[in-house]
């Protein structure tokens, strides 16, 4: 980047030297000629040093401007697509820097005013804008930069002959560019090109090419768009599509807003035609905010028309008016032909509906004319698509001819090339199976896996549900009777947790089942079955631990409740448990009798003023132990 260095004032310089003069005509009179050459030596170093320092300052001050400078265009060439408002913004500040500006600067700068102009619509200050750049000196990067601008300047205008002329200019240049991200915006500017000449082959062959080069997510979320905009011309796509919520999926993870609203936009005019407007309502109201922070009027009106139109399907006149009121101002002047025509066309059959006959007639007289402007349109495409055609067959002529110097080669060259080309494509094949075998079965494991987890746990707290602990209860029991070791059961139910919830909120008691869980298993031990039998009452069953220890670990985990702090939640509030405990000895082998023992015991500790842990005592006749045991869900 060229620097500037400012030039001294002549009005200082012409100062110091009337100074050097004034000192120097009473030097010449008093001293000898040693002393007067010796005095003027020293005067002018003072004087050049004195115009030094003051140069210093000034170009220190040119370099920040001009790193300034160049900082804030790299951000704007970066931002233009990803933070419209951050772009326009620079665009500001770098107009108000122009008269530090250097002619690579200017034309770099006319470049990203022609790309701004082109993006909210005033498209013939566009177009003057990025000519003016080719007419200049400036470098081919530059200006092959500004041709695949008007490349997409052509097809929203329906210049297709220059649109031709500058994919010919840019393919030409293609060779001298280095810049991989230029190449790529080129042959996705040819994409739209071919989209709007409703050449679709020619598209998805450029979207082939673009394959071949390594893209951002960014930039294939474009090539999704374009690759589903041209399926959907070509009558390729239903509205179900699992290729719209993948493409969504993808642009939404590159933050591509632009492109993920286009792609919605097709999937909302399928569901139009299948007469589901308002599932074409629920895919593009969400999204409205988002589309305005774009900036991009194109994509506004055209989503606004789509509204629209859904509206009027459900006879909501009054909204679809407004969609369609709406999209018309942001086109105004009616530089897109087909949104126009959309906007008038639900204008006029709303005001027909509500009986507003004279603006129905004005709206569809706007209609009609933009209308036959869009068959015009078609008429021009078609003739386009002729010389597209043309060029095709000089392309065809060519391959033909390259086609036949490779006959040169040999049968047995032929044949062997096939057979590597064969086997390389066996290779290729076969691991994509596996691939894609390998894909199929981890997702299924995964969704087994998550299957199994939801069928298993309680959703809130992530212990075993009630189901599942009446299975893992029944094989602890089934053990524990077999290999005749002790079982115990706690049951538990936090205090007043009605009142937890009435007074802090249903989030505050979530919290608080998830404290609880959360220091109960910091206590308890690998094998124990924790699990949640309904809202606030938990169970623990204990296998190979008797009663005593069991009634510790309880007590254990009631202090750990009465601690826990709660201010965390947002609430200051306090927790207490009661707890029942049993084991097989005195509640024997049956599961539902454990829990029914274990529950009588815990409510026997709420009537004796909560917040305690109480031991089953059976009744003096059931004391005995019943070996007979039977396991009920």
């Amino acid at each position: 980047m060229n620097e500037v260095s400012p030039q001294p004032s002549s009005k200082v310089t012409t100062l110091k030297n009337s100074q050097f003069k004034t000192v120097l005509l009473p030097c010449a009179a008093l001293f000898s000629r040693f002393n007067f050459l010796l005095l003027c030596s020293i005067l002018f170093v003072f004087i050049n040093t004195s115009t030094a320092s003051e140069q210093k300052p000034h170009i220190a001050s040119a370099l920040i401007i001009s790193e300034d400078i160049a900082q804030k265009f790299t951000l704007a060439d970066n931002s233009r697509l990803t933070d419209p408002k951050l772009f326009k913004k620079l665009l500001m500040e770098l107009d108000q820097q122009k008269a530090h500006f250097t002619p690579s600067h200017q034309q770099f700068f006319d470049y990203l005013q022609g790309y701004h102009f082109a993006y909210i619509g005033e498209h013939d200050r566009a177009e003057q804008k990025l000519k003016s750049v080719l007419q200049s000196n400036a470098d081919t990067l530059l200006k092959f930069r500004v041709n695949y601008t008007l490349i997409n300047l052509s097809a929203i205008n329906q210049k297709w002959a220059d649109g031709l002329q500058y994919i010919a200019d840019n393919n030409a240049k293609a060779g001298q560019i280095e810049n991989e991200k230029a190449i790529q915006h080129s042959l996705l500017a040819m994409v739209i090109f071919y989209n709007q000449l409703k050449q679709y082959d020619l598209a998805l062959l450029k979207l082939d090419e673009i394959e071949k080069h390594t893209l951002s997510a960014f930039r294939r979320c474009f090539t999704k768009q374009y690759y589903l905009e041209a399926k959907y011309h070509s009558d390729q796509l239903s509205p179900q599509s699992e290729e719209f919520s993948e493409a969504i999926g993808l642009c939404e993870a590159a933050d591509n807003k632009i492109g993920a609203n286009s792609i919605r936009r097709y999937q909302a005019r399928l569901y139009l035609q299948s007469q589901q407007a308002q599932k074409a309502l629920s895919l593009l109201l969400p999204y409205v905010d988002e589309v305005e922070n774009t900036l991009f009027p194109m994509l506004i009106a055209a989503i606004d028309n789509l509204i629209a139109s859904a509206y009027y399907q459900l006879n909501d006149f009054d909204n679809a008016k407004h969609y369609a009121t709406k999209a018309m101002l942001l086109n105004k002047h009616n530089t897109g032909v087909q949104r126009g025509r959309d906007s008038y066309q639900v204008l006029y059959q709303v005001a027909e509906q509500q009986g507003d006959l004279a603006s129905a007639l004005a709206h569809y007289k706007k209609f009609a004319q933009l209308d036959k402007a869009f068959l015009d349109e078609v008429k021009a495409k078609h003739l386009a698509f002729q010389l597209a055609q043309h060029n095709s067959l000089l392309q065809a002529s060519k391959i033909k001819l390259l086609d036949e110097k490779n006959k040169v080669l040999t049968t047995k060259q032929a044949l062997a090339e096939i057979k590597i080309h064969n086997v390389q494509l066996l290779i290729i094949a076969l691991l994509l199976f596996l691939v894609l075998l390998g894909i199929w079965g981890t997702r299924l494991w995964r969704s087994h896996k998550r299957v199994k987890v939801l069928s298993e746990s309680d959703e809130l707290t992530g212990i075993y549900n009630r189901r599942h602990f009446n299975y893992v209860a029944t094989s602890a029991l089934g053990y524990c009777k077999t290999a005749q070791q002790d079982l115990s059961v706690i049951m538990f139910d936090l205090d007043h947790f009605k009142q937890v919830n009435d007074n802090y909120g249903h989030i505050c008691g979530d919290w608080a089942l998830k404290e609880t869980i959360k220091v109960c298993q910091a206590i308890g031990k690998s094998n124990d079955v924790f699990a949640r039998l309904g809202g606030e009452e938990f169970c623990l069953l204990l296998p190979s631990c008797n009663i005593d220890e069991a009634y510790i670990r309880a007590e254990a985990c009631r202090i750990a409740i009465e601690d826990i702090v709660t201010e965390p939640s947002g609430s200051d509030f306090s927790l207490t448990a009661s707890f029942g405990v049993t084991d097989i000895k005195r509640s024997g082998f049956r599961l539902t009798d454990l829990l029914k023992d274990a529950d009588r015991a815990m409510y026997q500790g709420k009537k004796l003023g909560r917040n305690q842990v109480t031991l089953f005592t059976p009744k003096p006749e059931s004391t005995g132990l019943d070996n007979s045991w039977s396991i009920t869900s």
